[in-house]
């Protein structure tokens, strides 16, 4: 499937992609037909739904791991291996190679809610959600924002090739677990076309639901929304408003309780050694920008609060001001000394450190108590 771009501006209707059409229109169609009549037919063998629900995870760390966090994002990095195998269960995901993908997306972040959005909630659910897909818009096969994946190797291989790895993976992998276990067609059917499906419109949902439905603890300023439905079934991606403030983070769900196996998967990686330069966004960034964005809640009502409730909430503000200031201070001591202290003077900077972010959640959570709940 080719990937296009934002809606043509000019008066000339834009090319419709009759593959990427059909394609969408048709599979979910025949899934919705065949599942039912096979399933009165032939009944469901427990080993279907199970290698459905394998490939399906497979396959979304493919596009969220792989296409998305690593290729478009750069929020980790792992050996050629663990990079070849994310190239091929993107693949089977048929959502375009890793190129093609990347570079739609980072011009997505980009232009977030504007014209050049390539598939802009402005334009309209489905359009977010697949009609994008079917024609061809300005930045179709436009790859100029991922001139690193352009140059690398493996995705190189990956483009050039992703017809047929996407083919012979959806197609050989289901027959060979239909062979395994005698039901040919109910794999063909389970761990193929229902697979398939549904790992493109959970996908397609984060474009579309989740720049529509949840809330926004992080941003107003564009209209992603943090929604902990879609997470569960996205692998962790619905955490939306989050990814769009802090896109170089490998989390989506930041928090260690809040669902995001694509999250967990990576760290299992670096555990073991296969995955490296995992980034995070800092406690101070989080903490600023999430009271930056409760202050514009509430700030224009200011003036109708009484004296004394306005005087607490601003010298609520000055200590959470001082105490982020404090923790960047010895967040950034310790990155410049730590290698360079015997263990005892290292183990007291990384005391600081530990004590100065304690300090700050409780001026902020000091603060947020005090806030009207409406603006929080």
């Amino acid at each position: 499937m080719h990937y296009s771009g934002s809606p043509d501006d000019s008066e000339k209707k834009p090319r419709v992609l009759w593959l990427n059409a059909l394609f969408l229109v048709l599979t979910p169609l025949a899934a919705l037909i065949l599942t039912p009549l096979y399933i009165l037919e032939h009944g469901v063998h427990w080993a279907e739904p199970v290698a459905m629900v394998v490939l399906w995870y497979l396959t979304g760390m493919g596009i969220t791991a792989g296409y998305h966090r690593m290729f478009s994002h750069r929020a980790w990095w792992a050996p050629a291996p663990i990079r070849a195998i994310l190239l091929v269960l993107g693949a089977a995901a048929w959502q375009n190679s890793a190129i093609a993908w990347s570079a739609a997306h980072r011009y997505h972040h980009r232009h977030v809610d504007t014209e050049d959005d390539p598939y802009s909630i402005q334009e309209g659910f489905w359009w977010a959600h697949m009609l994008w897909v079917m024609v061809e818009g300005k930045k179709h096969q436009d790859f100029e924002s991922a001139p690193d994946l352009r140059d690398d190797p493996l995705c190189q291989w990956q483009h050039n090739n992703y017809f047929w790895i996407s083919t012979l993976f959806n197609i050989g992998v289901p027959l060979l677990l239909g062979l395994m276990t005698g039901r040919l067609f109910g794999m063909l059917l389970w761990a193929g076309l229902v697979r398939v499906v549904v790992v493109h419109h959970f996908t397609f949902f984060i474009n579309s639901l989740a720049h529509m439905w949840g809330s926004r603890p992080w941003s107003k300023e564009q209209s992603a929304r943090d929604n902990a439905v879609l997470a569960f079934f996205t692998f962790g991606e619905g955490y939306h408003n989050f990814h769009h403030t802090f896109p170089g983070d490998y989390r989506n769900g930041f928090r260690w309780y809040q669902f995001d196996p694509t999250k967990w998967t990576i760290a299992l990686l670096n555990k073991v050694g296969l995955a490296q330069d995992l980034r995070r966004t800092t406690m101070d960034r989080r903490l600023k920008k999430r009271w930056q964005t409760m202050r514009e809640r509430y700030e224009t009502q200011m003036d109708e609060w009484n004296e004394s409730m306005r005087e607490q909430i601003q010298a609520a503000e000055a200590s959470l001001e001082e105490a982020l200031t404090e923790m960047r201070s010895k967040r950034a001591e310790w990155a410049r000394k730590a290698e360079e202290l015997q263990a005892q003077a290292r183990d007291e900077l990384e005391r600081a450190r530990i004590e100065a972010e304690r300090r700050a959640l409780e001026a902020f959570r000091n603060w947020q108590s005090l806030v009207p709940a409406q603006a929080r």
